[in-house]
């Protein structure tokens, strides 16, 4: 009977795993083919960049959502929908890829299951394992997460240069369909709470101060828009966003419980995981740009760069999830950051002359400091939030993550290109300028990931362990 229950748990990772993974890895896939989408439908690299723009838009605005349809739908049957909107659409995909409105479509929609399947993916696996093993199932969930984007690039790649973009949908199907059968057959069924009233205009105030927000920053390096409407874009998002939250409070059941931010404990992981992101997706901005205008490396190369991350990521991953299951010190989390922030700030020294060696080294470092912290630090944060809230909990943690990335990026972009110009008067020549602006980023990167530190001794102070209860 034992083996027979170990099995049923197993079988739900693997049917999570499987819808997730990829979902993931066909979005890794889509972001680096702009190019040609451009060449296929003869359209201008503005109308292009929505293909990848819808999908983010419709992802971040989904994810604070899911907490309502959760309480409508339970876990369950939300998770399922988020997998059945994957794969139909990915069969319309395939099957009408000739005209670029519905790859719009498409990308859109797969937004929308993505918003609805990452929060709630990793709630799921909680739900069946206990607090006691939930960081080697964090692991196991992280590793092939961790993956995906790594091969994405290059499975996008094979796709378009030896097939057809429509493969690129089909694939998924297959993924789809046995996720969905597995998720139906062996995730056990529970019963929406129903406790949250539909206030359409609430929802209304959410979608249009989220959507504000994400749309103003994603157009933000698109040099086809004003930027004044842009900032307008920014600042009515924002506006909406605080009266939202300001009305919300009042509620009994808001749409979105901001009022969990009061556990310290989550609070803390949340700002500690903002922050990691935004230095995650900010060296994704910074790093390629350096490795190509300053060390001149190929783009395929850069993009082998991150493969050593990739991989160590995925076995520290393991690692972390496994210490912090010990229930011993939660120190690791504190080397995990230290190693982060090291490597960045070690780019902004590397001479033009240096070794590939060098390069592979600083992004293995870099790597093995994201497994350890990264996903660790997520697991504490929801480990402290009792059953009930964990799904609203992974929603808004997964939110405030997306927002604070997106906007980290827009920030950096700002910076580079007024900066390297600012240089560049100076007599300094463009490369060195942009070189020089490049590097104060890694610095700026570096220091900013120091910041979590201090968190990190709190919660080890705390003796924190996977045996927490609801906070205390």
């Amino acid at each position: 009977m034992i083996k027979i229950a170990k099995l049923k748990k197993h079988s739900v990772l693997f049917a999570i795993l499987v819808g997730a993974f990829s979902l993931v890895l066909t979005n890794s896939a889509f972001n680096i083919l702009l190019p040609s989408f451009i060449q296929m439908y003869g359209i201008s690299t503005a109308f292009g960049g929505w293909i990848i723009t819808l999908y983010l838009l419709a992802m971040t605005i989904t994810m604070p959502l899911t907490a309502s349809i959760v309480d409508r739908l339970g876990k369950k049957k939300t998770y399922i929908l988020g997998i059945s909107l994957y794969g139909l659409f990915s069969m319309i995909g395939g099957l009408f890829y000739q005209y670029v409105q519905i790859i719009l479509l498409v990308r859109f929609m797969h937004g929308i299951a993505a918003g609805l399947m990452i929060p709630l993916s990793l709630v799921l696996l909680f739900d069946i394992y206990s607090k006691d093993v939930r960081g080697k199932v964090t692991g196991i969930w992280g590793m092939l997460l961790t993956i995906a984007p790594a091969i994405g690039p290059a499975f996008g790649g094979i796709m378009i240069q030896f097939g057809e973009l429509k493969y690129l949908f089909w694939i998924n199907v297959p993924f789809a369909l046995l996720s969905f059968i597995l998720c139906c057959r062996q995730i056990k069924l529970d019963q929406p709470a129903h406790k949250k009233t539909i206030r359409l205009k609430s929802i209304l105030l959410m979608v249009l101060g989220i959507g504000g927000l994400s749309l103003g920053i994603q157009l933000y390096s698109n040099p086809t828009f004003p930027r004044w409407l842009i900032c307008v874009l920014l600042f009515l998002g924002l506006v909406i966003l605080i009266r939202f939250i300001q009305k919300e409070n009042r509620q009994k059941e808001p749409l979105i419980r901001c009022k969990l931010l009061r556990n310290p404990i989550y609070s803390i992981t949340v700002i500690m995981s903002a922050i990691q992101a935004s230095v995650m997706f900010g060296v994704i901005f910074v790093i390629p740009l350096m490795l190509q205008e300053v060390f001149h490396l190929s783009p395929s190369i850069t993009g082998a760069m991150f493969i050593p991350a990739a991989i160590c990521t995925s076995l520290f991953v393991w690692i972390g999830g496994n210490l912090m299951d010990s229930g011993k010190s939660l120190h690791f989390i504190a080397y995990g950051i230290g190693l982060i922030a090291i490597s960045v700030l070690l780019f902004a020294f590397v001479p033009k002359e240096t070794s590939l060696l060098v390069i592979v080294f600083l992004m293995a470092v870099r790597g093995s400091g994201i497994g350890l912290s990264n996903m660790t630090v997520t697991t504490i944060g929801l480990n402290s939030l009792t059953d009930d809230d964990l799904h609203e909990g992974s929603a808004l943690s997964n939110t405030i993550k997306r927002l604070a990335s997106s906007f980290a990026v827009m920030l950096l972009t700002g910076y580079y290109d007024i900066r390297w110009q600012m240089i560049s008067r100076t007599g300094e020549s463009a490369q060195y300028a942009k070189w020089m602006a490049l590097k104060e980023e890694c610095i700026i990167l570096g220091c900013f990931m120091l910041v979590t530190l201090p968190l990190a001794l709190f919660l080890n102070r705390r003796k924190l362990d996977v045996g927490v209860e609801n906070g205390k």
